[in-house]
């Protein structure tokens, strides 16, 4: 068990080397400067729309106070980096998903020396993908509001916070291996079985990636990093194992 955390921890440090790869970039790149201007653009139609009520609200202000437009600027400053930082990775990984998809085949090809075939269209693959975020957004809304109820429950709450660093990690992992796995049809019920049977690599991928998407800027690569360092474990650990030989 503690070899196999070892093991998913490390993933995503190794799999930076993965990125550079020709044919590899371009899958970080694209979404990653979709998503940049997305959100570079909400921030400036959120700056455009408080300037006039900073300007509203400070015309009732004594000249004396004219100081606290500073703060008031600041208090926006904060709430537009907790809006990106909390908002970015759901977001991005439902416009990434079809390039996280095609990103995931090369690294394996690369690492395996053997093409991923599929004869699904790019179209497809998109919609696919999509849907695939779109179930696991059910999945964690369900075992999120039943970690909630359990969080109010006295006594019992007081392990709250354990179980959902562990929820969060788990979370990650089926977020992540999806994308491996999803190229070679396997539907998100067996991704959980493979998961489940190694728990310890689950655990410690998803711990690992919940830290790189917790720390400012750095969490703005967590996305393509995970995406390799999930390909990189299922290559190495999951897809030569006998169970994924009856899928």
């Amino acid at each position: 068990m503690i070899a196999d955390i070892t093991t998913g921890t490390q993933a995503l440090a190794r799999a930076l080397r993965l990125l550079n790869q020709p044919g590899v970039r371009v899958y970080v790149i694209v979404p990653l400067s979709i998503n940049l201007l997305l959100f570079g653009a909400l921030v400036f139609y959120g700056y455009s729309q408080f300037l006039p009520f900073v300007e509203w609200l400070m015309s009732f202000v004594p000249e004396f106070l004219f100081f606290l437009e500073w703060l008031i600027w600041l208090f926006f400053g904060v709430l537009a980096a907790i809006t990106v930082f909390f908002a970015f990775t759901p977001v991005a990984n439902i416009i990434a998903a079809p390039f996280n998809a095609l990103m995931a085949e090369k690294i394996e090809a690369h690492l395996t020396g053997i093409p991923v075939t599929s004869d699904i269209s790019f179209a497809r693959m998109a919609l696919d993908a999509i849907g695939s975020q779109l179930r696991k957004l059910v999945y964690i809304l369900l075992w999120a509001l039943g970690l909630f109820l359990v969080s109010l429950i006295p006594v019992v709450n007081l392990v709250a916070p354990v179980l959902w660093v562990v929820f969060g990690s788990w979370l990650l992992s089926l977020e992540y291996f999806d994308y491996p796995m999803g190229n070679h049809d396997i539907v998100f019920d067996e991704q959980k079985r493979f998961l489940r049977e190694r728990r310890g690599i689950a655990l410690g991928f998803g711990g690992a990636v919940m830290v790189m998407t917790s720390i400012p800027v750095i969490n703005f690569i967590a996305m393509p990093v995970a995406v390799a360092g999930a390909t990189l474990l299922w290559v190495e650990q999951f897809q030569s194992s006998p169970s994924s030989t009856k899928i």
